[in-house]
């Protein structure tokens, strides 16, 4: 969790004692206590904030409230912020036990984390209110991608509440066929003729007369703001005075001279406090050389002068916002431009020093002190990454280079890096393109100070050609070169790499290339670039076992899996880090039960168990063993582990539709497999859809859909074959009937129906038996693939197209299995194959 949190911004709004009931909408909100979310919009002055704190706090319930600023356009910031009020309001631990999933700005990792929270409010038993206030401050969209799945998903004990002066990026209008949402409205809030009086009452202000107070009221709509203003207006003045209310533009005027009649000393506090979005009294009395600016607030609160108690305890307030325009734009008026940047620079300042740099860096960026900004961004910069909030740090990125301001190379490189894991790519180009064209210009890496970063750069260049796919030997030129370099230290040698979060295969993530496999010579070449000790970091070189394991086991090269997994295993328990070795660990089970020792594969995931204290770590290993009671027969257990785990997430879903087949439910079971499999199109992750695939398949077959299920076999055999996927056919034994009928049909050219696949590949997934005899495992991965080749008659040119290499390759490949084998003739070796 980052450790930046304002406590003031979870706190709910105090309700003054005079703050007018209003029992009415009261009765609206305890009408829709079953609606998912209420959305209350209304333009500023409406109470809508005050309306939701009284109603709530009535309630006597649990309540969570979260106050927004323009700085909570970040995912982990905002998540962070909910979480925290949560476990607050709860009294629970929830914030601790997600925290290991506020880490990385990837939308995977996102998804999960909302699949978690929800998991873990299913578990309260209490209602729990959840308010958002001034939601229309957020912006950034994969929020409102985040919400939207939150609140689809909620469980009937928890209520959202949104606060908004406007339309928000929701699908509100589906929400409302499902009866899922309420609108609280400019209509709703408008005080009524009673409630005005009741609002004069409760200030002890003289009542206008009947007709005074009516016209008020049509003047102002009802507006709770504009009665608030009126009530501040001397008892002295004239009805004629009230019908100045029919300015157009009521708020400034009314505002100007409400900030004219107050004494001089008040005037200059309100105008400059007004740029601070929490009014914390000790950080008011530094900016303002004062030593009464708790007393001084407490006054303008009791006098209901637009501003907002958030604490009780240890007093914290905040201006409304239409006070805050006003101020601000008294400021301007009264001050030059330099006079008002001066003091954004002070105030700035003041609250970097009481450790805000969120806030000051907002501040300094929206007065365009860039340089004073690119000092503080540069100086948290490390700290911002540790803390997850590298969408804050793009944000101030952007908002630098658009206004053609020269960031710091440092910046740009973390830029890339950014981009790079959340697969931006187009904006990961960019940032490259800068940085070259300033080494042209500026010979930036060739400077002393920027050595450790143009190191990092120069790496982070090499890992991105191999992770899109680019040319090898010009990533393999970069390496060599930084391998003659010897690593510049630098403070971003603190900062751990984290390969994954939450992923159950390392392949599903996107650094895994979301289960593209490489081809074994590109695998190769990429594992002997990372695992060279002088270039890359341990997490690098584990990383890289890890994903050959699961690789090699995809392509049932069985032994070899087990050499890099145990490797893998050793390295991430090294690191401490579960997201390493607990993939490898549920690669060990399946390959248990692959040799059909299921029992050993339950004892070790059990004993896994005491290894991790993350609970969404814990819950995956429960999912895997509810996969070997699903392998074993055993609904029963199967269905307890599964119930215990519930998620939305492709490993659970496709265990779970697996369950459904063995309990013979198979429609249910096809409906779980094509969700899967069409979140996983979406998101383009390979392993998944042909896993899903290779399901849907199944459910076919069981049905009796006997064609169907051969074209959709043939669909996930489409898909396999160009990343040579093995096991995920092999492993499930009910396709193999089905492959049976597919390999009959399939073999004359003249009569299939379907396209033609690679006959090489196809035999892979016909005896398995066949793929671990004794000769294979004198063999290679590579000289395996040779080797099968050369005994299905493939002649060395065609052994070189197929497998992409040069016929003199090809010719040493058969050297080497001649010499392996004990033979010394290609007919003699063809011969010891079809024995």
């Amino acid at each position: 969790m980052p450790n930046i949190l304002l406590s003031s911004k979870i706190k709910t709004p105090h309700c003054l004692a005079e703050a007018v009931e209003r029992p009415r909408l009261y009765d609206i909100f305890n009408k829709n206590t079953l609606k998912k979310v209420m959305i209350i919009r209304a333009p500023a002055g409406y109470g809508k904030t005050t309306l939701l704190s009284q109603w709530l706090i009535h309630t006597e319930q649990h309540i969570a409230w979260v106050s927004i600023d323009p700085a909570d356009n970040d995912p982990i910031r905002y998540w962070s912020y909910v979480l925290h009020a949560v476990a607050k309001a709860s009294q629970s631990d929830i914030d601790k036990v997600l925290e290991p999933l506020l880490q990385s700005q990837e939308a995977a990792t996102f998804e999960f984390l909302i699949d978690a929270f929800l998991h873990e409010v299913n578990t309260m038993e209490e209602t729990l209110h959840i308010v958002i206030d001034d939601y229309h401050l957020i912006e950034n969209y994969v929020i409102h991608k985040m919400m939207i799945q939150f609140i689809e998903q909620l469980p009937e004990h928890i209520h959202v509440y949104l606060t908004t002066r406007t339309a928000l990026p929701l699908p509100i209008a589906k929400w409302r066929v499902k009866q899922w949402v309420y609108e609280v409205t400019t209509d709703h809030l408008r005080f009524t003729y009673q409630e005005a009086g009741q609002f004069y009452a409760m200030k002890n202000l003289t009542l206008p007369h009947q007709e005074t107070l009516q016209f008020i009221l049509e003047k102002t709509e009802g507006w709770v703001a504009g009665l608030l203003l009126t009530s501040l207006i001397t008892e002295s003045e004239s009805d004629q005075q009230w019908h100045g209310l029919a300015q157009p533009l009521i708020s400034e005027f009314l505002l100007q001279e409400i900030i004219a009649t107050l004494p001089p000393k008040t005037q200059d506090f309100l105008i400059r406090t007004s740029v601070l979005n929490v009014l914390d009294p000790a950080v008011c009395n530094s900016l303002t050389q004062r030593t009464d600016s708790l007393e001084l607030l407490e006054d303008l609160e009791e006098k209901g002068l637009f501003i907002v108690r958030l604490q009780s305890t240890r007093p914290v307030f905040r201006y409304h916002h239409l006070f805050v325009e006003a101020l601000q734009g008294e400021f301007k008026r009264r001050f030059s431009l330099q006079q008002v940047t001066a003091f954004a620079q002070e105030t700035a300042t003041l609250l970097h020093d009481h450790g805000d740099f969120i806030s000051a860096i907002e501040l300094a960026l929206h007065h365009h002190l860039f340089e004073q900004a690119d000092l503080w961004i540069t100086e948290h910069l490390v700290e911002l990454y540790l803390s997850g909030q590298t969408a804050t740090f793009m944000r101030w990125l952007h908002q630098l280079r658009n206004h053609h301001y020269t960031v710091p190379c440092e910046m740009l490189v973390m830029g890339l890096i950014t981009a790079l894991s959340t697969l931006e790519i187009t904006e990961a180009s960019s940032f490259m393109e800068e940085l070259e064209i300033r080494q042209h210009t500026e010979r930036w890496m060739d400077q002393k100070e920027n050595k450790a970063m143009a190191y990092i750069y120069e790496t982070v260049k090499a890992y991105a050609i191999i992770t899109t796919g680019g040319d090898l030997q010009i990533a393999k030129d970069i390496i060599q070169k930084q391998l003659a370099r010897e690593a510049v230290p630098s403070r971003w040698d603190q900062v751990p790499m984290q390969y994954n979060i939450f992923e159950y295969k390392l392949l599903r993530t996107s650094t895994g290339s979301k289960g593209r496999l490489p081809t074994m010579e590109d695998g190769k070449a990429i594992a002997d670039l990372i695992r060279d000790t002088a270039y890359q970091t341990t997490n690098v070189k584990a990383f890289s076992y890890g994903t050959s394991a699961e690789s090699l086991y995809e392509r049932n090269l069985m032994d070899y899996a087990k050499k890099e997994l145990e490797i893998a295993i050793e390295y991430g328990h090294q690191l401490k880090d579960p997201g390493l070795f607990i993939p490898m660990y549920l690669l060990k089970a399946k390959i248990y039960i692959s040799e059909k020792q299921l029992i050993s594969a339950q004892a070790m995931l059990t004993q896994v168990k005491d290894m991790v204290k993350e609970k969404h770590w814990l819950m995956t290993l429960r999912i895997m063993q509810a996969y070997c009671y699903v392998l074993a027969g055993d609904p029963l257990n199967a269905e307890m582990e599964l119930r215990a785990t519930k998620t939305k997430q492709p490993f659970w879903m496709l265990v779970y539709a697996r369950l459904l087949l063995l309990k013979e439910q198979h429609e249910d079971a096809l409906t779980v497999v094509i969700q899967v499999k069409t979140k996983a199109q979406q998101d383009t992750q390979i392993a998944t859809i042909i896993e899903a695939t290779v399901l849907e398949a199944i459910c076919h077959l069981k049905l009796g859909k006997t064609d169907s299920a051969l074209d959709i076999l043939h669909e996930a055999l489409t898909q396999g074959a160009p990343y040579y996927y093995i096991r995920t056919f092999l492993d499930e034994k009910e396709i193999q009937p089905l492959l049976d009928s597919y390999f009959k049909l399939s073999q004359d050219s003249h009569t299939s129906k379907w396209p033609p696949i690679s006959l090489h590949y196809l035999q892979h997934l016909q005896i398995e038996d066949a793929r671990n005899n004794e000769w294979d495992n004198l063999l290679t991965p590579r000289e395996q693939e040779v080797f099968n080749l050369l005994a299905d008659g493939v002649t060395n040119r065609e052994i070189a197209e197929k497998l992409n290499l040069s016929e003199g390759t090809v010719r040493v490949y058969l050297s080497t299995i001649y010499s392996k084998l004990g033979v010394n003739s290609r007919t003699k070796a063809i011969l010891l194959k079809k024995q």
